[in-house]
Order: structure tokens, then C-alpha cells, then sequence
């Protein structure tokens, strides 16, 4: 399943509306595949392609507008994080309060005047990844592609560069696999992989214009102004892939060249605990033990390398070319 952009506004710019009587199932709803879950939200996706499905069948994850405001959520300002093993509720100030329960529904209370577009940069962020953590995945900081048909991630913190890579090398006829989060789980013979995730970029203007791609529309309008969704020249089928490496991205300000180095033991768990996706859940559920044994048994499965890259090169051509030679490289594993 190739994916491609829709544009959904049925007039959501000003907030949600539903009858608080209204039943879920008997609403508007729309289904899709995420992290191969299927996927029932009374909410139209941006960029994310919609599932053929009968209007009653079953879902693994229901996304559901909450009616009126959240009555659980503790009524406090700003950022507000309630992690337990059974829910999480988080409340994005001037956005939404969501609560997640039992990795299975999230609830949404939109807040007065808040866009769709707005709401889901968290709901596509942090709550996603919280939905995860409920259901046993590793959400990784990462974008993905896919090589020789087993997956190659970009992790680093944000801004250094994870989707740029990835649509370096989409260009270079590399499939995406996802961008900003990588949900990571073991199967039955404990091989790590993942099913896609979002497979759109979202990319700075400046990134968007050095890499001559053509943007598709502003990620938001108050927030991540800055950012823009871009189309994939290549996107990865809806399948779950084996994770076979890691490029852990830094930017080296005083280099002149870009260069690739293994990382392993200490250093590697290390690196993985580092671009853990919303790490909040982990404190909050005091689960610091078993996400070490997660990132240790990850880290001694695939191999993780530091890519450190020189901003006197950009993003372009050189650093692709860096990539693509060590992706075919059988002897850098």
C-alpha cells in the first residue's frame, strides 16, 4: 500500500462538535493502518491513507472525540503528564487533553479553537508512542527507510536531521518506512522489526529547498510553523520488516568531513536509551528496569553506528553518497 497525501478540513479549524449522546460506532468514522493495527478514528488523518474495512468491523485502536471537557484529567496549566500501567492522560495546553487506555482507545477533549492540525502533532507524537509503550513496542526517536529489504534508522534528538536523511535517501529510490517514531518490537525467534509507521515527511523549509523536493503543505499554522509535509518518492508496503542497523546522527561543528563509526556495548544501550521516544512514560511507570533489558537485547541484535556530519557539507549529495556506500558495504556489519 503506497502512501499518498489527502487533505481533510470538514470545517475543524474551529474545534469539534459531537453530541455528548452520540455512540462511537454509530459516528463518522475513518479506518486505517498504523504500526499494523487496524485503526478507527472519528478523526480524518492528515496524510495518512485510509483502510478499506466494512463501517462495523473491528478495530485493534479507537481514536474517539471525548464530548465536553476532560473531567479526569488533573486541573492543572501548561504540560500535564499522568502516567500509570492501565492509562495516560496528557494535556497539551490550548490543544487537547487525550487519555490513552489499556493500549487499545484514545480520548480526545479538544480545547476551544484548536485545529486538527494542531492535535495531531501530539496525537502523532507523544500519545501514539504512549499507546505503544501500553502495548509492549519501543517507540525509537528515528525516521526509516528500507535497504535490501530490512530497515535502516536515523535517530538523534530533534532537529539534527532524521528526516532529512531519510528523504535523501527516498530520493535515491530508498522506500520510507516512517518518520519521527519508530515502534520496535521482538517476534517469536526474538528478531527486533516494526511495522511502517507515518509514511510522510515533515521537514524544514530550508531542507525542503537544498534537497530541490516540493512541499506538500504547512505542518501547522501556530505551531511547527516552520515545517512542511513532503511527499515520499518511495513509500515501504504496509508489512513488518526485520530492523537491521541504526545511524545515530550528530553534527560535528568543527569537522570538514562527515564520518561513520560503530558503536557497541555500554555505548550503544546507551544511545538507544538516549533516543528513547517520550522517555516521560518510562519515569512515570517506573518501568526503568525493563526498558534497560529492551535496549540491551536491541542493542546486541543490530547494528548501531554514530554518523557524524559536518554542516560545512549541508545535507546533500556527499552525505547520501556516505550512506548508500555503507548500506551496501556487507563488510561495515
Amino acid at each position: 500500500m503506497k502512501s499518498r497525501f489527502r487533505s481533510h478540513n470538514h470545517g475543524l479549524a474551529g474545534g469539534f462538535h459531537l453530541s455528548a449522546k452520540a455512540d462511537f460506532h454509530r459516528r463518522a468514522t475513518y479506518l486505517y493502518t498504523l504500526c499494523g493495527w487496524k485503526t478507527r478514528s472519528e478523526i480524518p488523518l492528515t496524510g495518512v491513507t485510509a483502510s478499506s474495512g466494512a463501517a462495523g468491523s473491528t478495530a485493534d485502536i479507537l481514536i474517539q472525540i471525548a464530548p465536553g471537557h476532560s473531567p479526569k484529567i488533573t486541573k492543572q496549566e501548561g504540560l500535564v503528564l499522568e502516567h500509570s500501567l492501565e492509562y495516560s492522560r496528557i494535556r497539551i495546553e490550548a490543544v487537547a487533553d487525550f487519555e490513552v487506555y489499556r493500549g487499545q482507545q484514545i480520548s480526545v477533549w479538544p480545547a476551544a479553537g484548536a485545529t486538527q492540525s494542531d492535535i495531531e502533532i501530539f496525537l502523532f507524537g507523544p500519545v501514539w508512542a504512549t499507546l505503544c509503550y501500553q502495548r509492549g513496542l519501543f517507540p525509537l526517536h528515528a525516521s526509516a527507510i528500507l535497504a535490501d529489504g530490512c530497515i535502516t534508522a536515523f535517530a538523534g534528538s530533534s532537529g539534527v536531521g532524521k528526516s532529512t536523511a531519510a528523504a535523501m535517501m527516498s530520493a535515491l529510490d530508498y522506500e520510507l518506512f516512517a518518520d519521527d517514531i519508530l515502534t520496535i518490537d521482538f517476534d517469536q525467534n526474538s528478531i527486533p522489526g516494526a511495522w511502517p509507521y507515518l509514511r510522510r515527511l515533515k521537514l524544514r523549509g530550508d531542507s525542503i529547498t537544498e534537497l530541490a523536493l516540493t512541499s506538500a503543505a504547512a505542518v501547522s499554522e501556530r505551531l511547527d510553523k516552520e515545517k512542511y509535509f513532503v511527499h515520499p518518492k518511495c513509500a515501504a508496503d504496509d508489512r513488518w520488516c526485520r530492523l537491521d542497523r541504526l545511524y545515530l546522527l550528530e553534527v560535528d561543528q568543527i569537522s570538514s568531513r562527515n564520518s561513520i563509526d560503530r558503536l557497541v556495548g555500554a555505548e550503544a544501550v546507551r544511545a538507544l536509551i538516549h533516543q528513547t521516544y517520550h522517555f516521560d512514560f518510562v519515569v512515570g511507570t517506573r518501568r526503568y528496569n525493563d526498558h534497560l533489558a529492551f535496549c540491551t537485547q536491541l542493542a546486541s541484535k543490530i547494528a548501531i553506528y554514530r554518523l557524524r556530519r559536518s554542516p560545512l557539507l549541508g545535507a546533500g549529495k556527499e552525505l547520501a553518497s556516505l550512506i548508500r556506500v555503507h548500506l551496501k558495504d556487507g563488510s561495515a556489519l
